[in-house]
C-alpha cells in the first residue's frame, strides 16, 4: 500500500499543477486582481449565474475510486494524504472548514467523501465547504469542535437578555 500511497500523492501534486483558463467573465470583468473584494465578488457572480456544477473528480482530475477507504490506510497515510488533497482543493479554489484543533489523518474520510460531490469550479476566490449541520448531538468532529456548545451558549444568552428585556418594558407601563 505504502507504493501505491507514494504515488497516489505524486499524481495529487501533478494535479495541482495544472492552470486552468479563467471563466470568459473574466475577460470582461475590469476587476482589479489585486482588489480581493472585487475577486471576491465576481467569483460569486462565476459561481451562482454562470457556473454548472462538475464532479470534484473531474474538476481536480483525481478519480475517487483512487482513493483508499480510510480502512486500508496507516494513520500515518491517511494524515498524508489529507495534507495533500487539502493542497490540491484549495489550488482549485475549495476551502474544508475543519475545526482549527482537527489534526489532518481523521480529516481523510471527509475529504474522500467529499469527491462523491459536485460543485461549481471557480477561476478565483474560495468555495468554503462546510461538513458541519451545526447539530450539537450530531457532530461530525466530536472531540475537535465546540462551535455548537458555543452557538448553543450565545442563543441562550440572546434569549435571556430579550426576556429581561422584555420584563423591564413591562415594568415600565403606566397602569
Amino acid at each position: 500500500m505504502e507504493n501505491y500511497v507514494n504515488q497516489l500523492i505524486s499524481d495529487i501534486r501533478s494535479a495541482r499543477q495544472v492552470i486552468e483558463p479563467p471563466h470568459d467573465i473574466w475577460h470582461e470583468s475590469e476587476a482589479n486582481p489585486c482588489d480581493p473584494v472585487e475577486l471576491e465578488d465576481i467569483s460569486y457572480v462565476e459561481q451562482f449565474v454562470y457556473g454548472e456544477e462538475e464532479p470534484i473528480e473531474k474538476i481536480t482530475r483525481i478519480a475517487q475510486e483512487l482513493l483508499p477507504p480510510p480502512g486500508n490506510l496507516s494513520p500515518s497515510q491517511m494524515e498524508q494524504l489529507a495534507v495533500e488533497l487539502e493542497k490540491l482543493l484549495e489550488h482549485y479554489n475549495f476551502k474544508l472548514d475543519f475545526p482549527e484543533k482537527m489534526p489532518p489523518g481523521p480529516r481523510y474520510p471527509f475529504i474522500r467523501d467529499f469527491w462523491t460531490e459536485s460543485h461549481v469550479p471557480l477561476s478565483f476566490g474560495e468555495n468554503h465547504i462546510e461538513f458541519c449541520d451545526y447539530d450539537e448531538e450530531n457532530c461530525p468532529f466530536p472531540g475537535y469542535c465546540n462551535t455548537c456548545e458555543e452557538f448553543r451558549k450565545e442563543e441562550e444568552e440572546y434569549e435571556r437578555r430579550k426576556n429581561n428585556q422584555t420584563m423591564e418594558e413591562n415594568d415600565e407601563l403606566p397602569f
